[in-house]
Order: C-alpha cells, then structure tokens, then sequence
C-alpha cells in the first residue's frame, strides 16, 4: 500500500479522508528517507497495486516501479519462508492474526519474497501485517518524521520534495 498511498500508482476509490492524507504524507516521507536505499518490490506486491491501473497503462506503470525499486519474484528460497511464516502466525496474539486466509496468503509471499531477497527492514501501516513481518525481520510503521530532516514533513506538505 505504500505505492498507492505514495500516489504511484492508482487507488481503488478516490476517498480523500483526513486518514489517506496523513498515510499519502507519511509514504511519501519513507520513500524520500530511503531514496538511496535498494527497495525490495516484491511480484506480489506488484500485483495488486496494478489492479486498478487500466490495462493499456499496465506496462509503462511496470517499467516506472521498475526502474525505482529492485523487483523480486517468489521463489523457492521465498516459498521456505512463506511457510515459515504461515506456520509462525498462529502463534501470534489473537487480535494481530490475520481473519481472512487470503490475505495472510498474499502477505506472507510479499514478506517471504523480501526477506529472500534481502530486505532487513518492511514498512507498513497495517498492524497485522508489521506483526507477520516482525517474525522475520525489522517492521517498523511508516514514519511520521525524519529524525535527519525535522523539515521535511513540511516540504512534502508544500510539494517541495
């Protein structure tokens, strides 16, 4: 959700409510942080941010998150860590477990094919989903603030950045 939020791609709705604003900032902040770092996109993920991208722009949206992120593909290495995880999540507090069996499914490839490919840290602002996460690595929610730039925030405000 971090691309949708971050506007790179499409949104399902076009609600614009104090919350989507303040998830839009706040993606925008961890993609301007990292900007130097390798982000790991896993083909998962992909998927369903590409949903509601009408199908004749599919291609070049997929070209641009390309060239932006390091897109990984679920493999066996990331298939061991799926099950891992699936396994693991039962163990999980009741409130942070997952109640729909399809999206535990999807999570836990997204996660395994980042931890695969060697991501140490994945940012989301659901709170399940930073608990499956946290099993494998650093999961941290989306940032409020840059401890490096206290301005920043404000420039994404603005549209400066």
């Amino acid at each position: 959700m971090v691309l949708v939020y971050a506007g790179l791609v499409p949104r399902k709705s076009n609600e614009k409510s104090e919350d989507i604003k303040e998830l839009s900032l706040r993606a925008k902040l961890l993609l301007h942080m990292k900007r130097r770092d390798t982000i790991v996109l896993p083909t998962t993920a992909m998927a369903e941010v590409l949903v509601p991208v009408p199908e004749e722009q599919r291609g070049r949206v997929v070209a641009i998150l390309s060239n932006m992120f390091f897109v990984a593909s679920f493999d066996k290495p990331s298939a061991v860590i799926a099950a891992d995880l699936w396994a693991r999540h039962k163990k999980l507090p009741p409130d942070l477990q997952y109640k729909r069996r399809h999206v535990l499914k999807s999570d836990a490839m997204i996660i395994a094919t980042a931890k695969s490919a060697g991501a140490s840290e994945f940012y989301t602002h659901d709170r399940n989903c930073r608990a499956l996460a946290s099993l494998v690595m650093t999961a941290p929610s989306l940032p409020e603030n840059d401890p490096d730039d206290m301005f920043l925030r404000g420039d994404i405000e603005r549209g400066e950045v």
